[in-house]
């Protein structure tokens, strides 16, 4: 059997959704996770879509930070890689990633003002000021983020423990 990583070495991971792979020796994967799909419905929610499988936590359990596991299938001629990746919720991340392009944006707005004022000789102490809050909006984001995935943390296991069960 694959041995799986443990949430604490994913946790350590700086990625905001970490990875791993898992090779197994079976090339009927998919027809595995079909067959189970009832069997784990009121713990872990299956999701398939070609080589895609998706686990995530049922809706009457799930919060906002609720990790999913999404399963990246792929075939070689005798062996199975799994290629999984945690994330949040796709309506999360996509606000999540919203607002990083929003502070990206707004950065380089404030860089061209800055340099304007420079050119003119004028006063670049609002400038500094809004482009500290935009890195410390950063920072918080970032932090967020993190103690999120500590929140997500009894949920991934959950998850990783479906996955293991399913690959055995």
């Amino acid at each position: 059997m694959a041995e799986l990583i443990s949430i604490e070495e994913l946790n350590e991971q700086l990625k905001l959704k970490p990875s791993f792979r898992v090779e197994i020796y079976d090339t009927n994967i998919h027809d595995r996770f079909s067959a189970n799909q009832n069997e784990f419905s009121k713990t872990v929610k299956i999701k398939r879509l070609d080589e895609h499988i998706w686990l995530s936590i049922p809706k009457s359990n799930r919060k906002y930070y609720s990790p999913r596991l999404h399963i990246e299938v792929e075939q070689k001629e005798h062996l199975c890689v799994l290629h999984c990746t945690f994330g949040p919720d796709p309506d999360l991340w996509t606000m999540f990633m919203f607002v990083h392009f929003f502070l990206g944006l707004s950065f380089i707005g404030l860089f061209v003002w800055l340099y304007a004022n420079i050119t003119l000789d004028n006063s670049n102490t609002t400038v500094y000021i809004l482009m500290s809050l935009i890195v410390i909006s950063w920072i918080g984001l970032y932090i967020f983020a993190r103690q999120n995935r500590q929140k997500a943390t009894p949920q991934s296991k959950q998850l990783l423990k479906a996955l293991s069960e399913l690959i055995r």
